[in-house]
């Protein structure tokens, strides 16, 4: 079974974003990466692989930690689009890096309830796609359908947790119920993105607490019996060392002081890509910088395009053939028949061969621009 099909158990971590986290029931607290070090902490969609590549950083995996959903598992189980957080070394460039430990948390699972242009709703929560989204199991977002069951992987977009946008989302089997929010009160009741929140472990919550939560989903879709929940917890003070995140503007609190989710970025002194840049609620950008007393102290802030939101890189061998329109790199199905082959041509391309794939996400594709065979 898939590490990210499987239900957490009560004392799994969540690592949403850069912070130390709560887990209700055990009283841990738990040091996120960043914190009592100098290393660096990134944390962003995957957008490659050979090294894992996140935030346009090659981090080699070799002797990483690796966990999905709070389970031990290999560098081999992550996919394209999976957010993660690393912690490690920065390398001799920036564009290099050592990860020592990498974390992968799904952020929503379960039954689609309605659909709109360009978002769906699943356990009260707003999910939106885009171009920048990778599918697992179905080819794009127009074969969603309300009743399928999925899993979602991605970036916080509002300031109340609602809303997010995706990153990957992959038609899975489990039954387990996954939502990410903001814990609401009314009239005593516990509520997460309107749903209400029922069990033993739902009454240790507090309106306001940032939290995702674990259980069973009633027939009606208006309750949750929880079985697990982690809280988010602010920023520990001594989180040291350089930060590298990717996130939605969530709100704004001055010209260059911001939220992405629960992170803090004060931009008073980072060079801006572009020059003219807007930091606007909603904008998804990528921040670099510091770490100081909890807040990433950001050196530069650029931008994310549509262009680098789907671009990806994979240097792994070939695990399925069937044509040069239909092959599998590191779990990712690929169309290379309008590439530019090097090294070789499509009649040396078959199973346990060594490529490098560069393309664009097409849905559930990679539509390959260039392929080079490692010999």
């Amino acid at each position: 079974m898939k590490p990210w099909t499987v239900r957490l158990s009560r004392r799994s971590v969540l690592a949403i974003a850069i912070s130390a986290l709560v887990a209700c029931g055990g009283g841990t607290q738990v040091g996120m990466p960043g914190t009592g070090g100098t290393g660096m902490y990134a944390q962003g969609s995957i957008s490659g692989f050979g090294s894992v590549v996140v935030n346009n950083i090659k981090f080699d995996d070799v002797n990483a930690t690796v966990q999905v959903n709070g389970m031990a598992a290999r560098s081999s189980d992550l996919r394209i689009g999976m957010v993660a957080s690393v912690q490690g070394q920065r390398g001799a460039t920036p564009t290099l890096g050592t990860a020592e430990r990498i974390e992968v948390w799904s952020v929503a699972q379960g039954v689609i309830s309605q659909l709109a242009a360009g978002q769906f709703t699943l356990n009260g929560m707003t999910i939106k796609t885009d171009s920048g989204t990778m599918f697992d199991g179905v080819a794009s977002a127009a074969q969603l359908s309300p009743g399928l069951r999925v899993a979602v992987w991605g970036l916080q977009a509002s300031a109340d947790a609602r809303s997010w946008t995706a990153t990957r989302v992959a038609i899975v089997p489990d039954t387990a119920a996954v939502s990410s929010g903001v814990v609401g009160v009314t009239s005593g009741q516990r509520l997460l993105n309107g749903v209400v929140l029922t069990g033993t472990a739902a009454g240790t919550l507090n309106a306001g607490d940032l939290v995702r939560v674990t259980g069973t989903l009633s027939a009606a879709g208006d309750s949750l019996e929880v079985a697990s929940v982690r809280l988010q917890g602010p920023l520990a003070g001594t989180a040291q060392g350089e930060g590298e995140v990717e996130g939605v503007v969530t709100s704004v609190l001055s010209a260059r002081h911001f939220m992405m989710g629960s992170i803090e970025v004060d931009a008073s002194s980072a060079v801006l890509s572009p020059s003219t840049l807007q930091i606007t609620a909603g904008a998804r950008l990528e921040a670099e910088g510091t770490w100081q007393a909890g807040v990433l102290k950001a050196t530069k802030l650029e931008a994310e395009s549509e262009q680098t939101l789907t671009e990806v890189e994979i240097e792994a061998t070939i695990e399925q053939f069937t044509s040069v329109a239909n092959f599998v790199v590191r779990g990712q199905r690929c169309d290379a028949s309008q590439a530019v082959i090097s090294h070789g041509t499509a009649a040396d391309l078959k199973a346990g061969i060594k490529v490098k794939v560069k393309g664009n996400k097409a849905g559930d594709v990679l539509m390959v621009t260039e392929l080079e065979i490692e010999t």
